[in-house]
């Protein structure tokens, strides 16, 4: 039977990353280079940035593969375990990005959006994003929520949450107040 409950399609896995992991990418964040994060319009062809927009890097950090192996290992999880028995066609996925480390000064934020990536596929990988995995590697610093669904989903150090990247999930992170919040965030297809 066909599960139309869509938060349950949304998954948190406590501590899947553990803090010793995160107290070192965070350690590593803090050396790299950051560019300024932009939004692409519906079609993909315009970007946006804005002032107050939260800084990316996709840059090599020490754990950056064992980061993304864990990446491959929870969204092997999410598919083919936790999501078996509500979505029984859906076995696989063809791909998977990369992790993107995400910083969040104070000020700033993730606009309300919903992963329709079109920067991942460059016409010789082809697709489009099903599952969106997002992380957070600390906890010193205030705000930051991440709302899915306008329902807020409070994500600790270590912790992982995975769902579809379609319209249906739209998502943000509201403006940091103090501190820095690190994260990172990865698509399959």
């Amino acid at each position: 039977m066909f599960n139309t409950q869509l938060r349950d399609y949304a998954k948190v896995y406590s501590g899947f990353l553990n803090e010793d992991f995160c107290f070192s990418i965070v350690d590593s964040l803090e050396k790299v280079r950051w560019a300024k994060h932009a939004y692409s319009d519906s079609s993909g062809n315009n970007l946006a940035t804005y002032e107050d927009d939260l800084f990316i890097s996709y840059e090599e950090v020490p754990l950056k593969k064992e980061l993304d192996l864990n990446i491959w290992n929870i969204l092997d999880k999410y598919v083919r375990h936790d999501m078996e028995h509500m979505s029984p066609w859906f076995k696989t996925w063809s791909g998977y990005s990369f992790s993107r480390f995400n910083k969040y000064d104070p000020n700033t934020l993730m606009r309300v959006h919903c992963d329709h990536i079109h920067t991942l596929f460059d016409g010789e990988r082809k697709g489009i994003p099903i599952l969106t995995v997002l992380g957070v590697f600390n906890e010193d610093y205030e705000g930051g929520e991440f709302l899915l669904c306008e329902e807020e989903i409070r994500l600790k150090r270590g912790d992982v949450i995975v769902f579809p990247s379609n319209f249906l999930y739209p998502h943000e992170v509201k403006p940091v107040k103090s501190g820095v919040r690190y994260s990172f965030v990865s698509w399959a297809w």
